[in-house]
């Protein structure tokens, strides 16, 4: 088998896995690989990072050795195309794979991010499988501060239960689109319905993209909800000129279909905090930190000199996904790769993509969520009800103080203490605060 012929059979098992045609990097790392170029020759051909060319391989060989029922490595994968070509050359594609490697959705992955390079969750994506495949979860938001892995977790988690839907699509709100652009999208990809079919008002469409939901078994993601949120309010309610968004998002988890709706966001909606009371159908699940292992894989793959310290490090930025990454690349140009000197600083550093991330945020906040983050800042610890009314102000009362705090629970922006009434910063978050509004 050549390598072009080769080359073409590995984009096809990429595809039948994913669900996505692999990238033109990803293409270039496949061929280089086929010519038994070295990991270290095909970053620098490709132009890429050493570890981001490790990482695409070592997920490349996972799908395959799922696809192909038998192990394959990096030396084994010529041969192992070659003894699987020439034991069935007259099947095709689709009749060699296995039958749970076809993938029998039809998908749209708009604008859904690589994630060939994923790191832990695997608890996250056992608990989310079961709400949604085996309890039949219509609605499911995945929440949590910027820099999580929000996103990286709902195309994952999307790519895991593909063969469960007839339909998967996924949509970004990042450039905050009206609810009729990514309504009549979803209707023309699962209904194929045509422009000129499609409703007029919102109400119908919503009632019409309920419909499509219930005549398919369908999982539809809708990315980054925080951005259609209102500023100078407490959390949980729209723009001006979104609120129909939170009108599909209450029909979808109160009327009964067969397909699930997954949002993620910084910021839980009124509708969710509603609805995952009255029904065990609707629920929210709070993304933390990575685990240790994971999260030293990532700096294992930053090229960090391994030492000690990096628990300390890691518990420092409570495993946030994006920290992690963001500072190790400070730490291998400041330090020389030691995390033991950067800890030497006793610093919390933020990085320009994590002060990008926390400022938005915290421009939705009112100014008495900012009374309060600013004294939970300067105290420091995990504090109570009681002791924090007090140090604010006495004048307080127990109803602003608990509407302020739980506005700041559902921005992912204060920690509760389980089993307990007390309420924390994360450090990262502390010491944007006291950069911001403590000088």
């Amino acid at each position: 088998m050549n390598v072009d012929t080769a080359l073409e059979r590995a984009e096809a098992y990429f595809r039948a896995q994913t669900g996505k045609s692999p990238t033109d990097l990803q293409k270039n790392i496949f061929r280089k690989v086929l010519e038994d170029k070295t990991y270290e020759q095909i970053a620098n051909e490709c132009n890429c990072n050493l570890s981001y060319a490790k990482g695409l391989g070592s997920e490349f060989w996972r799908l395959l050795s799922s696809a192909l029922g038998k192990t394959v490595r990096k030396k084994s994968f010529k041969n192992v195309l070659e003894e699987y070509d020439h034991s069935s050359p007259t099947l095709p594609l689709q009749e060699k794979l296995p039958e749970a490697a076809i993938t029998r959705s039809q998908q749209d992955w708009g604008e859904a991010p690589d994630v060939s390079v994923f790191y832990g969750r695997t608890e996250e994506l056992t608990a989310l499988n079961q709400w949604i495949v085996t309890d039949g979860c219509r609605l499911v938001a995945l929440l949590g501060m910027g820099g999580i892995g929000k996103t990286s977790l709902s195309v994952k988690l999307a790519q895991k239960i593909q063969n469960d839907f007839d339909f998967i699509i996924w949509r970004s709100l990042d450039r905050t689109p009206p609810i009729h652009t990514i309504l009549k999208d979803i209707i023309r990809f699962i209904c194929g319905e045509q422009e000129t079919n499609l409703p007029e008002t919102p109400s119908d469409t919503i009632s019409r993209a309920i419909e499509c939901l219930n005549a398919h078994r369908c999982l539809v993601i809708i990315d980054g909800v925080e951005t259609i949120m209102e500023t100078g309010q407490l959390a949980g309610r729209y723009r001006d000129g979104y609120q129909d968004y939170g009108r599909f998002f209450k029909k979808v988890g109160e009327l009964n279909h067969k397909s699930c709706l997954v949002l993620t966001s910084s910021e839980k909606s009124l509708e969710i905090s509603l609805l995952e009371h009255r029904s065990h159908l609707v629920r929210s699940y709070k993304i933390s930190g990575l685990k240790k292992e994971a999260a030293q894989q990532i700096l294992l793959d930053r090229g960090l000199v391994k030492e000690k310290e990096w628990n300390d490090f890691i518990e420092r930025y409570e495993g946030n996904p994006l920290a992690l990454w963001m500072i190790s690349a400070t730490i291998l140009t400041l330090f020389a790769g030691k995390t033991s000197d950067f800890m030497k600083t006793g610093t919390i550093f933020i990085g320009g993509q994590i002060e990008v991330v926390l400022s938005q945020m915290f421009e939705r906040v009112t100014d008495l969520e900012i009374k309060v983050i600013r004294q939970l800042a300067i105290i420091n610890k995990s504090v109570d009800f009681n002791q924090l009314r007090e140090e604010i102000s006495s004048d307080i009362s127990s109803s602003t103080l608990m509407n302020a705090l739980e506005s700041l629970s559902w921005r992912s922006l204060i920690e509760t203490e389980i089993g307990q009434d007390s309420f924390r910063l994360q450090p990262v978050i502390r010491k944007y605060v006291i950069n911001h509004y403590c000088m």
